[in-house]
């Protein structure tokens, strides 16, 4: 008399299920609360299901064999629920979903935050979710080209970043070469590509990358323009990369028991970016800028004031676009006088001695900032760390060797000139705190040294 397994039978509150059974004699149940069952004449069992739990039911055949069930009565809303679940989760890229019992668990490794935030709150929602995902997701790197401008308005607007500007067509696009070699110049970090023949007026330029940075260049090395900071940041998709160039001022403030206490504030360039990659790799950025600097003209007691220039921001851009903030004025006017003493200051007449100038100064600060995708084997980026490994084996040639080899025979003796060096012992010798007590009661002891 063959005897198989439990089989698994689920089955909804209220359902009707026909099980073929050929030779079907007898059949019992567990629990006559949950489910009900009989063998009919047409070799069948037919199981009604009352109320939601479990019960074991047993089909005996004519011939004496013996079939053992384990049916499971869940409530309908719960296998609706289930249903809801597989076909959400199935939308979720590297999430395996089996179901065990009334529960369905969901594992995988390296997901996106973004999907792991989605199955976190289907299982806020759905109880028999069991969330068994990886707790560190794997995200797209992001590399952020950031420079902070200090430049005169009236070179902002020949940049053509300001709607407003005269120059006709808004934003300027079009392609810088290099005259002598006829070369097109390509888009920051990469390599510029040739062009076959001597180049014409009718070729033209796409793109204001290039442009914006040449413009900013030239600026710069003219004294037109100063490059506040040019930091490059590397985060991680939803992570926050913070820079600061600058310095801490000290000033005094007043304890509530009216005691001094001196603290610092940073001042300079202050950056706060947090990117978040979506699957159509579109960067979303939240920004924030700050500059700011010593007030040399306001001074109060408990320390120098500072001018500051302060915005917030979020926005989307695709890899490789450069994103400009602009708008953060500064205006400063000198005045100076000249004359001669004492005539210069005679009333009405004083002004044929002497001579008065006023120099207004008006500045605006942008911000370009440049968001480009990094692969997990991005060239720039291998080609960087090979740079730099080349100059760390330029700047040591030789390996770091230690004066006193920790374990028995020096081995470093090649490099050492085959200096024959004693082996470094912890409890005695050069470099050791301790000393040897040889008269102590129970063998020998060690004590620190004074």
């Amino acid at each position: 008399m063959a005897q198989a397994e439990d089989r698994l039978l689920e089955m909804q509150a209220g359902e009707v299920k026909v099980l073929s059974v050929p030779g079907a004699a007898r059949v019992a149940v567990g629990d006559g609360h949950v489910v009900h069952a009989i063998a009919t004449e047409e070799e069948e069992v037919i199981v009604f299901a009352r109320n939601e739990g479990s019960s074991a039911m047993q089909i005996w055949t004519r011939t004496g064999e013996r079939h053992a069930y384990r049916i499971q009565v869940v409530p309908e809303e719960a296998q609706r629920a289930r249903q809801e679940l597989h076909s959400l989760l199935e939308r979720i890229p590297k999430a395996r979903i089996t179901a065990t019992g009334n529960k369905i668990v969901v594992e995988g490794d390296d997901l996106a935050d973004e999907d792991r935030q989605r199955i976190a709150a289907l299982a806020s929602r759905y109880p028999q979710l069991v969330d068994l995902t990886g707790q560190v997701g794997w995200e797209p790197m992001v590399l952020l080209d950031v420079q902070v401008v200090e430049l005169p308005r009236s070179q902002l607007r020949e940049l053509g970043l300001r709607w407003s500007s005269p120059l006709a067509g808004g934003v300027r696009t079009g392609m810088a070469w290099d005259r002598g070699a006829a070369h097109l110049g390509a888009s920051p970090g990469e390599t510029p590509f040739s062009l076959s023949g001597t180049t014409s007026r009718a070729v033209g330029y796409l793109g204001m990358n290039a442009l914006v940075s040449a413009h900013i260049h030239a600026l710069a090395q003219v004294g037109s323009a100063v490059v506040l900071a040019q930091p490059q940041l590397l985060a991680r998709s939803g992570a926050t990369a913070e820079f600061l160039a600058g310095g801490e001022v000290p000033y005094t403030t007043s304890t509530d028991d009216g005691r001094g206490h001196t603290v610092f504030k940073p001042y300079g360039v202050s950056l706060r970016i947090t990117p978040q990659v979506d699957r159509s790799r579109i960067v979303r950025s939240r920004i924030e800028v700050e500059v700011s600097a010593v007030d040399q003209g306001m001074s109060m007691a408990g320390g120098p004031a500072l001018k500051t220039r302060r915005a917030m921001t979020e926005f989307n851009v695709r890899s490789g676009q450069t994103l400009v903030l602009a708008g953060f004025l500064s205006r400063e006017t000198a005045r100076q006088r000249d004359g001669l003493p004492g005539l210069s200051d005679l009333p009405l007449l004083g002004g044929l001695f002497g001579s008065r100038r006023r120099h207004d100064t008006e500045t605006e600060l942008a911000i370009f900032v440049t968001p480009v995708l990094i692969e997990d084997h991005d060239a720039a980026m291998q080609a960087r760390v090979e740079a730099g490994r080349a100059v760390l084996d330029a700047s040591f040639p030789h390996p770091t060797t230690l004066t006193h080899p920790v374990h028995g025979q020096p081995d470093h003796a090649s490099a050492l000139g085959g200096r024959e060096i004693q082996a470094w012992d912890p409890w005695g010798g050069p470099g050791s705190q301790w000393v040897v007590d040889s008269g102590a009661a129970s063998g020998t002891s060690h004590q620190p040294t004074e």
